[in-house]
């Protein structure tokens, strides 16, 4: 019988080891450096009945993986192919999906709750925000926040992706409140071993809040136009760059339109050691990017509620959102892009390019 590897697999290789895996078989498989090579050198199949007297350890080992699912027979209809959503999103994705699943919270089952909150103390508590240069300069934005006059109903009922700006200058107040409710500590707890946590405006998984937040200014009443970190403690900015050209941030973005009239623009990152601290589980990926998109809800509701118009998007060129940033530790990258301006509404209030159906159509 001639078998060849189920479609996908990945091999890793590790400190301890070389690691067989699958997003169609659950969990990883230890094998040999040789039989992995094998394996790799023979995309066409291997002939199980023409191995040598001398390859039985090969032989056991073909038959052990075959038994597991990894090997299938030449021609066999079964384990070919990518099953939709994964033949358009990849076959990585389905094995991150995969690999993620029925993750426990601690990491060990052996482990109990009270073992893991112990381990904790092994290591140092990452801070709630990034380090503060001593010396360095802030500019401080006011902390008296702005009215917002629409009850919770018309915020519901109007937020909207705005593309439109009108490209008018963003009153400091509203800007400085926005910045406030999306990205800034409202309330402080104390957790015991987990330290003082910060209460924002958006839900986080265990309050560790690894989203920073990068704005960058266009036109604010007040700013001057530059690449700033938002400082929640302080409610300030503290400058990172020089002014960037609309049309660079147009590029960063796939030419979307959002930034040809913007305000101001919030490139987010996640310092993700913050999160990665307590929850030691590749699950806590998923919950980190659940975390970007509830900030970006309050930073584009909130933009409602004071009279401004935001657009908010995944699609932006990772590498070089964080070259322009000057963020470059794996431990910290660039997850959303949030865009905020004075909106141009048709006379319905909702965005000029909206149309509202005008036959009858198939739901």
């Amino acid at each position: 019988m001639k078998l060849r590897l189920i479609d996908p697999v990945f091999f890793s290789v590790r400190g301890d080891g070389t690691y067989l895996s699958s997003p169609r078989i659950k969990g990883r498989l230890k094998v040999h450096p040789s039989v992995a090579g094998i394996l790799t050198s023979t995309p066409d199949g291997i002939d199980t009945e023409a191995l040598t007297p001398e390859s039985e350890n090969l032989a056991l080992a073909l038959a052990k993986l075959h038994e597991l699912g990894y090997l299938t027979p030449v021609g066999s209809a079964g384990n070919s192919g990518l099953p939709d959503p994964w033949s358009e999103w990849g076959a990585l994705a389905w094995q991150f999906h995969q690999s993620i699943r029925d993750t426990p919270f601690v990491r060990r089952d052996s482990e109990d709750i009270t073992e893991y909150h112990e381990s904790l103390n092994e290591d140092d508590r990452p801070a709630n925000s990034k380090r503060v240069d001593p010396d360095g300069k802030i500019l401080l934005l006011p902390r008296i926040r702005a009215r917002m006059p629409l009850s919770f109903q018309d915020v519901l009922e109007e937020r909207r992706t705005h593309r439109d700006f009108s490209g008018g200058p963003v009153p400091l107040d509203e800007f400085a409140t926005l910045l406030q409710y999306g990205f800034g500590p409202l309330r402080f707890i104390d957790a015991g071993k987990m330290g003082v946590l910060e209460l924002r405006a958006n839900a986080s998984g265990g309050s560790r809040h690894e989203t920073e937040a990068y704005v960058v200014v266009l036109n604010v009443v007040g700013v001057d136009p530059g690449i700033y970190r938002y400082d929640g403690i302080r409610q300030g900015l503290v400058a990172v760059g020089e002014a960037v050209p609309r049309e660079r941030l147009e590029h960063l973005t796939f030419n979307q339109g959002f930034f040809e009239k913007a305000g101001f623009g919030v490139f987010t990152t996640a310092f993700s050691t913050r999160m990665s601290w307590k929850y030691r589980h590749p699950r806590a990926y998923k919950m980190l990017l659940h975390n970007v998109g509830h900030v970006a809800q309050v930073f584009s509701m909130t933009s409602v509620a004071l009279g401004l118009g935001a657009a908010i998007t995944g699609a932006f060129k990772d590498t070089e959102v964080e070259r322009l940033l000057g963020i470059g530790e794996p431990g910290e990258f660039a997850t959303f892009v949030m865009v905020c301006g004075i909106p141009v509404r048709a006379g319905d209030g909702l965005p000029v390019r909206h149309r509202v159906p005008s036959a009858p159509f198939a739901p």
